[in-house]
């Protein structure tokens, strides 16, 4: 009888251990406050990226001292695409990691580099110096400053979206 007694014993504290637990959890789910969660989202990381990065494009912007983006020293910045027209000739050089889409008329890649050229993200290659840019594939500058870019072949002009800093010259610079 004593063994019976002990096992029943057993068995009732086991069951309140496990109330007391589950009560604990279901407490601790009911009060969990998400402010002083660590994981962070999209939206928090992109203010705060754009925060950091802010004194920059001021600097870029303060520099380039106009704002009709046909400058010839100072880049042009973006934070999202923008579209903008490009006559005849004109070349768009870019900055590291900038992306441009052709939307209209004609273009080539330029690049200084018999080997490398612009990152055709669309297709997954590599465009050369002297390609036709496709329209509407999205084409990424992987390092900048080095003259890379596209200059517009179409007669009546092209319209392009680049994300990103930018230089708009004449192509015979």
């Amino acid at each position: 009888m004593k063994n019976f007694n002990k096992t029943k014993l057993t068995i009732i504290v086991a069951v309140a251990l496990a109330l007391v637990c589950s009560l604990s959890i279901f407490i601790a789910a009911a009060t969990y406050d998400s402010t002083n969660d660590p994981l962070i989202s999209l939206s928090y990381l992109t203010k705060y990226v754009d925060e950091a990065l802010k004194p920059i494009r001021d600097s870029i912007a303060s520099s380039n001292g106009n704002d009709n983006n046909t400058s010839d020293s100072a880049p042009a910045v973006s934070n999202t695409f923008e579209a903008i027209f490009v006559e005849y000739g004109q070349q768009i050089q870019c900055t590291a990691a900038t992306e441009i889409i052709l939307r209209s008329g004609s273009a080539t890649v330029v690049s200084p580099f018999d080997n490398q050229g612009l990152s055709d993200l669309t297709d997954g290659v590599d465009l050369k110096a002297g390609v036709a840019v496709p329209k509407n594939h999205n084409l990424l500058i992987p390092r900048g400053n080095d003259g890379r870019g596209i200059v517009i072949t179409s007669s009546d002009g092209a319209y392009v979206m680049v994300g990103g800093a930018y230089t708009i010259v004449n192509a015979e610079q």
